[in-house]
């Protein structure tokens, strides 16, 4: 009989780790704003009279009227005024637990939703010219149209939109097509570099303690490391001074001491020249841009 009781409580216990579903990577709380000191605004769950959380307002925050869309500041929101807020998982262990809000939306909701607030986890283009994006906790597909939006072949995971549209199937995820679109953020380039952190971040990546130097008025970086994160292989001819990376059907080269750059089997001519310094091949972040395509953010501000 305990056997039977063992196996049943394992059968519990790993049972339910397996039905257990991934996080979100956005939490929402409906409820009311009942404290807003300008900075930071604390929620009450409608559902849950117990369940709070304090969310400070960043720069990065966006503040929106549910009923237009428009942007509102921190101290249009009346206290007790309903609010859909969302935010990170990142809380303090506090009471009530604090985090930082990405948005939120006041006002009291109509029947139907006027817009919602989206937050691009991935975009498949279609064949007809459109795209559908799925948002980041992976409820909602929107398909949004060139019509509805002239840029939507700009779009990529991490961008942050207002969408309007209909009705949303009750299907997991929703399927909806947007009838209007507005872009509120671009999310992360495809390469962020911290100058002050000397961290390089790309595709789920991050390269710490990187050597970065700035030259000539631009910053270099070393090409190998970098590359290979991004899943190209390097190959170096120390005789030619030259450096070939390819990754499928992309290719580009450099030669230290050229501003001739090789993209696929096209030539591109840069300001800055690749160096070699202490046998480790630098080049200008120029290179990760223009010549292999990739969007570059640097920052200089502490993380």
């Amino acid at each position: 009989m305990k056997k039977i009781l063992a196996a049943a409580m394992c059968m519990m216990i790993f049972g339910s780790g397996a039905l257990a579903q991934e996080a979100p990577k956005e939490l929402i709380m409906y409820g009311n704003a009942v404290e807003n000191t300008g900075s930071t605004i604390t929620v009450q769950n409608a559902n849950k009279p117990f369940d709070k959380v304090a969310l400070h307002i960043t720069e990065d925050t966006f503040l929106i009227d549910n009923s237009t869309g428009y942007y509102i500041g921190a101290n249009d929101i009346a206290l007790n005024e309903h609010v859909k807020a969302y935010y990170g998982p990142a809380l303090t262990r506090s009471l009530p637990p604090q985090g930082k809000a990405d948005a939120i939306v006041a006002g009291a909701e109509t029947s139907r939703p006027v817009f919602t607030y989206f937050n691009i986890g991935k975009v498949e283009p279609q064949d007809d010219g459109s795209v559908r994006v799925l948002n980041v906790n992976e409820t909602q597909y929107v398909t949004i149209s060139p019509v509805v939006y002239p840029d939507v072949t700009e779009l990529k995971a991490g961008d942050k939109m207002l969408l309007w549209y209909d009705f949303s199937t009750l299907s997991l995820p929703g399927q909806a097509t947007a009838t209007k679109a507005v872009l509120l953020q671009k999310g992360l380039a495809d390469i962020n570099i911290n100058t002050v952190a000397g961290v390089i971040a790309m595709e789920g990546k991050e390269l710490a303690d990187v050597k970065m130097l700035n030259r000539f008025g631009t910053l270099y970086v070393p090409l190998r490391p970098v590359a290979e994160a991004l899943g190209y292989t390097v190959n170096w001819n120390n005789d030619a001074q030259t450096a070939v990376v390819y990754k499928g059907a992309q290719s580009a080269v450099c030669t230290v001491g050229s501003d001739d750059y090789g993209k696929q089997r096209m030539r591109v001519k840069l300001q800055y020249k690749p160096l070699l310094i202490d046998n480790t091949l630098m080049v200008p972040v120029e290179m990760l841009d223009h010549v292999m395509d990739y969007s570059v953010k640097i920052s200089a501000s502490h993380v």
